[in-house]
């Protein structure tokens, strides 16, 4: 029995959903800023450019193949590469909470009580978030058409952690302040 081209996408789709899925519940932020995060928060970062690699391999497999001479694949081609964008911009988002970490343990005086700075630790939460942000987004990329249309079985939740603006997602969107 062979699989329509239709079966095919479904079924690839399906295992997409389940490995952003299972990558976005591994990320959990750090329960502390102390140099004892560095290894769960780099696994994540390992987690999430594994996905990224899976994704690649997909894309240049199914556009090497017949697949991607027929609308469904040039629809799941799209889906596929919007998905990779965004768990791209979710490993970003990590290595910015991985910097802020570093941040914290190089800028913090080994004294107790001392104090991380702010823009560390800022770094650490809103770089955690925004790569949330960003998985739940590649999850909306292979769960509904790229059409737009509402997909039978509707997109997965996703725990996003703080519901900051997407300017963090963007980088650098505020106006600079210049000095009279």
């Amino acid at each position: 029995m062979s699989l329509t081209n239709e079966d095919f996408v479904r079924a690839r789709l399906a295992t997409w959903q389940r490995r952003i899925h299972e990558t976005a519940a591994a990320l959990v932020p750090p329960a502390t800023s102390g140099v004892e995060a560095f290894v769960p928060v780099l696994d994540q970062l390992v987690a999430v450019y594994n996905l990224s690699s899976g994704l690649v391999a997909d894309l240049r497999q199914s556009a090497d193949s017949t697949l991607a001479k027929t609308g469904v694949g040039r629809e799941y081609l799209a889906q596929l590469a919007a998905a990779l964008a965004q768990s791209n911009g979710a490993a970003t988002h990590l290595s910015t909470a991985v910097t802020g970490l570093a941040d914290i343990h190089r800028l913090t005086p080994p004294r107790p009580g001392a104090a991380a700075p702010v823009e560390a630790r800022l770094a650490v939460t809103l770089g955690h978030a925004a790569a949330l942000r960003g998985l739940k987004r590649a999850l909306e990329a292979v769960t509904s058409s790229p059409a737009g249309a509402e997909n039978t079985s509707g997109p997965s939740a996703i725990p996003v952690a703080g519901q900051h603006s997407r300017a963090a997602d963007a980088g650098g969107t505020h106006p600079t302040r210049r000095r009279p």
